[in-house]
């Protein structure tokens, strides 16, 4: 972070400031209305103190011998010393004031006595009075005593005191004599001094002494400038007797053109050759010779251009001096900006030392600016001949102004082009961005603005040369800020005053209102009062300020908060939102304007409204938006934020903070990728926009800098905003600290943001394009979206031309950063492929033709060894998480369709994120749910199947069979009891009585010897629970238990009572274990009880409303065999189902994350409705028009995740289907069963088959397609010249041909293996071409299963054992 500072507008006297060096510390203090500023190493530490008095500062100085820096406010003089002696951050705390009289204290200066003790320290004040002092150290408390005073013909304008402390020499404003003090006597608690004067021809304005380094010398030199442009130079020897000789010793005259005049001491030409004498191994460029003979001082004469002349004084260091010699060394330049142009006046502080080889010279112009710039020694030491060009010797590193009086607010222009500065007061300015030479950003002053009145609110127009603003005494007036250098002036063009009539309304917001075109002589802007009526009025230079008709805001409540959106586009943009408002209960809405004219030339100003949302936030304290359509809004505790994304209705990020937040701000990339601020009382944290990840559930912001001010100032943070190019300025008091987007990183949030990323350029604008746009094709977020989107060839071959760079970039040992491609040199066709099968083949060159087991291996193996560009290391580790699944799906992907693909691939995700993600997401449990080889993916995960934890984090209760599931409770159960050596029947008894198995329970508790609760449990188990009496001891066991709070015992009593509605809440309640209650209900009950059915109506059912989750809707629904509704919810709010308004009102609809519209819904929709006939009816119902929004919102969801390729490849793929109204009611009608459903019914798979279907709903995916054979049966039955409905759901291969099938596939002998070779990869109802080219419509059969389905062999084909097998005991299992 480069953070410069606009600490203040300095005082306009020549003393305001000063600059010394303190233990190899370049210190620099000045005044600032009743501020004090001190800046330290090398001006980046910044300490503002704040001196409670309504006067101004007059005069400051520091003593370099002991850091002291004491400051003059009014008639007194504050003294403040360091901390510490030797300080790695210097920071100086108050140490005693000094009063001496009631008159102004102008000038001050410290001294230092070096004939008694070197510790005393002196200084001498200049009012009224010339009064000199000394500060006693009595153990830290510091007691100023007063040693010399004179009351002076006029009050001392000007004060300064010699190496020695033995001369003082002081003058009045105007003043042709310097007064000249010598001290004559040092005794006891008094001095006395003698009285010189140095007459002069014309007024004294400036005097200083002849700065050593050295001991004390006898001869003290003066130098005095007058205002006859001559630079007088005073010799004053002390003479044994103890008087001073003062001798005029010479004189220098500046030219006509020459104003200014400033001048380094020999000391500090020597310590710079020194320097570079260590440097150069005590060798010295000849070039440097003379001054390291002869000693010099450089006197630089200076004209309003810039040009120095530069003059060597000579034999001036000599004890006694010599004779003055001068010489001419040639001519520098230290132009604008390092001084103003054309300047009136220029004080010079004392030259000190720099980095070397450079020097530190500060300028004050007197017209509110300092600069501190860099001399450059070297170039100083060898100036310009004549006829050359001029030497610039000067480079400007800070600039130090800002207001006067405290800033209130910050307005700034809508092109981020100017700014303007609000006091409390009549002064305002307005600021534009200045490029500083060193490469940082800081603001320069335009104009100055002086109101009759303070300004209440205002708008700045045309970077900043119009400003239009609403005075507190209500009026509007017009300025215009002309843009002259070094004229700050402004000028009121016009004005528009209010009737009295008007003055009961209180204005609350005053903002410009963009037409189409930009009119740059032509504004409007609008003000809104607080019963939310507008008034709008046009502004022009030419005819003054005009009211316009406007609308007012239609809200339908009242408006609580208000307030402008910040428009951060970096181009003009016309309809952009104007407006943020929000209602006490959190209804937040935006508007914008249209601006209208007439036949006859009259405006019209019309509000509409553009986004509304129910956040739910109440009383909130305020509310912040951006044009791009984010929202900030902070709750009624000021302590917590939320961030809104207004165009797609969701929440995107929401964090609480232990501090109270004050202001808000946005700004954005020309990407329209968002930064926010949140400002606090002493520090603002900005936020960066993310990228969606619905992979890793991460937040999608993340804070990347902090800029904190409390160890700069006292003040707090006052406003806050963002002008362009990333620049963000922040007002506290009088100063105003401005951050350019460079990032300091060695900043904590600066470190986390970037993490292990490689990024070319350091700057917030880059990063945050870094953090967002489209990522590389090798990202692992973009291959588990290409998977997810059926684009598996696709992968394969981008990470085998992964894995082919790095091997390149790894032998021929090339930068991977410049070297390897986003793209991967990918031919852009391939991303768009629709389906697998039609992906083009591309033979690799041996030994790597193509993706196999080997080529992830070795891929794998790279990843650890190589840091891939533009991703963290966690999102490697995730790459290879994903190579490793790859692996996985190649074994399988003959063997399982692409649902089962996509849930091992989230299987592989789980276990990788663990423990940091505790169980699949609904997501994976979807994919699961709808694949037709379930038996094949829990075989593949069931060796992990160790415990009921694991069980619920691969949620097998949502997606197996239930026969598998009976098969599972059963092995979780006899896990469960002998997982450690204590074996305990309770453990597993829930698993054992769901599944009615109680005389196993009653084994185990026989042989479970030593148990506390052994004999009471057999005893109680024996008994018939079927009887009344049994059952209600039963009931009140597990009353009791539950009040013991042994949750998991209680509801296994309740299922020993046959209670299993009461097992079921308490499971779910009590436990919070959905998982155990929904296996609980499929086994005890069956797989379509009327418990199961009501547990997902009343209790899971609200809370996936509530928090709109679809994953967990569409689940509810098909277990409720709706699958009409089922498809629905994955496109569907779930609020707009059936009746579920009537379940949660949608007030209490709100906290939306943008994680409920995850793009693999769509994925997952687009399968459904290819899948079965009532699915596709159901989706006919959703409508194109709902279809086409949800696919540009998808669409924009994958572009703000970065996967482009996908995005645009979703579009172009994508069909939509027209039909007629009455070709759905018909099939309807055709397809509609007796059901009515009151839970979940009899047990019923979910379609797989379905009859013939009427013609033609599919002719809008492929009309230009070559028609099928069975098209023309078809054709021949129905009478019709259409084309079947049915085609598009299948596309067979002539190498895999589709057979129909039945609903019984499911149960035939080694079903998983035939699905999988001749039709889980193709369409399951692919199989009716051949179906109808036969001429045969097949009835579904919907036999239950038989039990010995569980072995993979069909009932009849079972074969009977020669033997007769012995009984087997239940306990088997556990011995």
């Amino acid at each position: 972070m480069s953070l410069n500072y606009l600490p203040g507008r300095p005082n306009d006297t020549q003393q305001s400031m000063c600059q010394a060096s303190w233990q190899d510390h370049t210190i620099f203090a000045y005044c600032s209305g009743n501020n004090l500023i001190i800046l330290s190493n090398e001006f980046t530490r910044l300490q503002t103190i704040y001196l409670e008095t309504e006067m101004d500062c007059t005069a400051v100085d520091i003593n370099p011998n002991n850091g002291f820096i004491a400051v003059s406010v009014n008639n007194k003089v504050n003294v403040y010393k360091p901390l510490h002696q030797v300080m790695k951050n210097p920071k100086w705390t108050f140490c005693c004031d000094i009063f001496h009289d009631h008159s102004r204290v102008n000038c001050l200066k410290w001294g230092h006595n070096k004939y008694s003790n070197s510790d005393t320290i002196e200084i001498i004040l200049g009012s009224d009075y010339l009064s000199f002092w000394k500060i006693d150290d009595k153990f830290g408390n510091y007691i100023p005593i007063l040693l010399w005073n004179k009351r002076q013909p006029k009050p001392v304008y000007l004060v300064t005191v010699s190496n020695d402390s033995q001369l003082i020499a002081s003058l009045g404003k105007f003043d042709h004599s310097v007064k000249l003090w010598k001290r004559i006597s040092i005794s006891g608690e008094q001095d006395i001094f003698n009285l010189s004067l140095l007459h002069h021809s014309a007024p004294v304005t400036s005097l200083r002494w002849k700065l050593l380094k050295t001991n004390h010398k006898s001869t003290q030199i003066l130098y005095t400038l007058c205002a006859d442009k001559k630079l007088r130079i005073w010799s004053c020897i002390v003479m044994e007797t103890g008087l001073v000789k003062v001798q005029d010793w010479g004189s220098l005259i500046l030219k006509p053109e020459q104003k200014f005049c400033f001048i380094i001491d020999s000391w500090l030409i020597q310590s710079f050759l020194d320097t570079l004498s260590a440097k150069n191994q005590d060798q010295l460029p000849k070039e440097y010779e003379y001054f390291k003979k002869l000693k010099p001082d450089i006197v630089l004469f200076g004209d309003v251009d810039g040009n120095f002349e530069v003059i060597s004084l000579e034999n001036l260091s000599h004890e006694p001096p010599k004779s003055l010699n001068t010489k001419q060394l040639g001519t520098v330049s230290i132009p604008h900006p390092s001084i103003m142009k054309n300047p009136n006046f220029l004080y010079f502080s004392e030259v000190q030392p720099y980095t070397f080889p450079e020097a530190s010279l500060i300028v004050n112009d007197l017209c509110g600016k300092i600069r501190h710039s860099t001399l450059n020694l070297p170039m100083l030491l060898a100036p310009t001949k004549k006829d050359q060009t001029t030497t610039r010797i000067a480079i400007l590193e800070h600039k130090f102004t800002g207001h006067n009086k405290s800033i209130q607010r910050l307005i700034r222009s809508n092109d981020g082009e100017a700014l303007l500065t609000v006091s409390r007061f009549s002064e305002n300015c307005v600021w534009c961005p200045q490029q500083l030479d060193n490469g940082t950003s800081s603001l320069e002053i335009k104009n100055i603005i002086k109101t009759e009145a303070p300004i209440k609110l205002a708008v700045v127009q045309e970077k900043g040369s119009l400003v239009i603003c609403l005075l507190e005494n209500l009026k509007i007036q017009a300025w215009e800020c002309p843009d002259i250098h070094h004229v700050l002036d402004s000028h009121l063009k016009a004005e528009f005053t209010f009737p009295e009539s008007d003055r009961d309304l209180q204005p609350l917001l005053m903002f410009h209102t963009p037409e189409e075109k930009h009119n740059h002589h032509r504004h409007f802007v609008a003000i809104v009062y607080n019963d939310g009526s507008i008034r709008a009025f046009s502004v022009s230079f030419e005819e003054g300020i005009n009211e316009v008709e406007s609308d007012s805001l239609d809200t339908t409540d009242d408006i609580y908060r208000i307030t402008t959106i910040d428009p951060v586009h970096t181009t003009y943009r016309s309809y952009r939102p104007l407006l943020s408002l929000i209602t006490k209960k959190g209804a937040t809405s935006t508007y914008k304007a249209i601006i209208d004219c007439d036949d006859l030339g009259k405006y019209h100003i019309a509000w509409i409204k553009t986004y509304d949302i129910n956040t739910g936030i109440t009383d909130a304290l305020f509310v912040r938006g951006s044009s791009t359509g984010k929202i900030c809004i902070v709750g009624s505790d000021g302590k917590s934020m939320s961030l809104w994304d207004m165009r797609r209705g969701v929440l995107e990020y929401n964090q609480t903070f232990e501090d109270t937040i004050r202001d808000v701000d946005w700004t954005s990339t020309e990407f329209e990728q968002s930064i926010v601020s949140i400002g606090f009382i002493g520090f603002a944290l900005l936020y960066t926009q993310l990228r969606y990840d619905y992979t890793n559930n991460t937040p999608s912001y993340l804070p990347i800098e902090k800029i904190d001010i409390t160890s700069h100032t006292a003040h707090t943070i006052g406003d806050s905003i963002w002008l362009k190019n990333g620049i963000f300025v922040v007002a506290s008091g009088n100063q105003l600290y401005i951050k350019d987007r460079t990032l300091d990183l060695s900043d904590p949030f600066t470190n986390r943001s970037i993490g292990s990323r490689k990024i070319i350029s350091n700057d917030i604008l880059h990063l945050n394009s870094v953090l967002n746009g489209p990522l590389p094709v090798y990202h692992p977020q973009f291959l588990i979206q290409a998977l997810y989107g059926k684009k598996l060839q696709l992968v394969k071959e981008l990470l085998l031309r992964l894995f082919l760079e790095l091997r390149n970039i790894d032998f021929e040992s090339m930068d991977i950063t410049t070297t390897l491609s986003s793209d991967l040199n990918t031919p852009y066709y391939k991303f768009f492929v629709a389906h697998d099968r039609d992906y083009p083949s591309e033979k690799f060159p041996d030994p790597y033709p193509e993706f196999t087991k080997v080529v992830a291996s070795a891929l794998c193996e790279q990843l650890t060894k190589i840091t891939l560009p533009y991703i963290t290391r966690h999102q490697q580790k995730t790459l290879i998480t994903v190579i490793e699944a790859m692996d996985l799906i190649i074994k399988n992907e003959k063997t399982v369709d692409y649902n089962g693909i996509r849930f091992l691939l989230g299987v592989k995700l789980f276990i990788s994120h663990r423990p940091g993600q505790k169980s699949l997401l609904m997501r994976d449990v979807s994919w699961a749910l709808h694949s037709d080889n379930k038996e094949i993916i829990l075989s593949l995960i069931n060796t992990q199947l160790d415990s009921w934890e694991k069980a619920c984090e691969f949620k097998i209760a949502y997606w197996i069979k239930q026969s598998d599931l009976l098969q599972k409770f059963e092995d979780i159960a006899r896990l469960e009891f002998s997982k450690n050596e204590t074996k305990d029947p309770l453990r597993c008894a829930i698993f054992y009585l769901a599944l009615k198995k109680k005389q196993i329970l009653l084994s185990l508790w026989k042989t479970s010897i030593g148990h506390p609760e052994q004999q009471k449990m057999v005893k109680f188990l024996q008994n018939d629970f079927k009887e009344p009496r049994w059952r209600t001891a039963a009931l009140k066991n597990a009353f009791v238990l539950l009040s013991k709070h042994r949750y998991t015992d209680a509801a296994t009593f309740f299922l020993l009572a046959d209670s299993l509605k009461d097992a079921v809440n308490v499971l779910w309640k009590q436990v919070g274990d959905m998982d155990l209650a929904i296996a609980v209900c499929r086994v005890y009950e069956g797989d379509n009880g009327p418990i199961l059915g009501d547990l997902l109506i009343n209790q899971v059912l609200p809370n996936a409303i509530l928090e709109s989750d679809r994953w967990m809707t569409s689940f509810i629904y098909w277990k409720l065999r709706k699958q009409e509704l089922s498809i629905k919810a994955l496109v569907t709010a779930p609020i707009g189902l059936e009746k579920n308004s009537e379940i949660v009102s949608r007030g209490k609809l709100v906290n939306r994350s943008f994680l409920v519209e995850d793009p693999a819904l769509l994925f997952l929709y687009n399968h459904l409705r290819e899948r079965n006939i009532r699915y596709f009816i159901s989706s006919l119902e959703i409508g194109q028009e709902v279809e086409r929004v949800l696919l540009l919102r998808v669409t924009d969801i994958l572009r703000r995740m970065g996967c482009n390729y996908l995005a645009v490849s979703l579009v172009k793929n994508w069909k939509f289907i027209e039909i007629k109204d009455t070709d759905i009611k018909e099939q309807e009608t055709a397809d509609k069963t007796k059901e009515t459903y009151t839970g979940i019914d009899t047990l019923v798979n979910e379609p797989t088959t379905t009859r013939r279907v009427r013609q033609s709903l599919f002719d809008k995916f492929d009309e230009n397609d070559t028609p099928r054979k069975s098209e023309d049966n078809f054709t021949a039955q129905v009478g019709s010249s259409h084309g079947n409905l049915l085609d598009a759901f299948a596309s067979p291969s002539p190498s895999s041909p589709l057979t129909p099938r039945n609903l019984l596939d499911d149960f035939s002998v080694g079903s998983s293996q035939t699905r999988s070779t001749t039709q889980s990869s193709g369409n399951i109802l692919a199989g009716y071409d051949d179906t109808i080219k036969e001429g045969a419509a097949k009835n579904i059969a919907t036999e239950q299963r038989n039990l010995l389905d569980n072995f993979g062999v069909p009932a009849a084909a079972q074969p009977k054992s020669s033997k007769k097998q012995a009984p087997r005991s239940m306990l088997d299992d556990f011995m």
